[in-house]
Parts: C-alpha cells; structure tokens; sequence
C-alpha cells in the first residue's frame, strides 16, 4: 500500500518589525525551526537576504530559495534537503508577499 505524499505545511515567520526596532529575532528563528515537521516549508519576511541564517540552516539540512519582493523587503523559504528542493521549486514566493505586519504587541522575549 502506497502512502498518498501530503502537501507541506507552510509557516510562515515575519522578522520585519523586530530588525526595524533593532531586536534580533535569532531565538525567534531558531524556535520556529524547532518546531518544525521535516515535510514543512519556513517561509521568513525579512527587511534583507539573511546571508548569515541561510549557512546555519545549510548546516542544519535545509536548502533555501530567497527572492527579494521589493527594496528592503525579502522573502526566503526554507526546506529540509531531503525533499530534494521539490517544495522550493514549485513555490511563487511573491504570492506570499505581504504589507507590513503591526508593531504593537512585539516584545523582545524578556
């Protein structure tokens, strides 16, 4: 019996208004990394190409596919290279762009 291959879930992260009140969102990252299912897509929003997260990632097994929607405004999807790029070639990040999410509510995890 053949098990039916289940779409990815995508989660979906934006970092954009924790750079702009200067927080760093790594632990942020790092949680939602950790709570995902090796099938997931982890879809970041970021102000910049986060050239520094994406060969921590390599390192933890994922490939990356980033595209910059607008100036200041990225976005990049990450998946477990035992998927074989598969979820990252077919996925249009642009129809994940979004506007800016609100400030208010953002906490710095103190």
């Amino acid at each position: 019996m053949q098990m039916k291959k289940q779409e990815p879930r995508i989660v979906e992260l934006d970092v954009r208004p924790y750079l702009r009140q200067k927080l760093e969102p790594f632990k942020l990252i790092m949680d939602t990394v950790a709570s995902l299912e090796p099938e997931d897509v982890f879809m970041m929003h970021a102000l910049f190409k986060p050239t520094p997260l994406l060969g921590v990632m390599k390192v933890k097994g994922y490939a990356h596919k980033a595209e910059e929607m607008e100036e200041g405004y990225w976005i990049v999807a990450f998946a477990r290279t035992d998927q074989a790029m598969d979820p990252l070639n077919a996925l249009p990040l642009r129809e994940f762009s979004k506007r800016d999410a609100p400030e208010e509510g953002l906490s710095d995890g103190s």
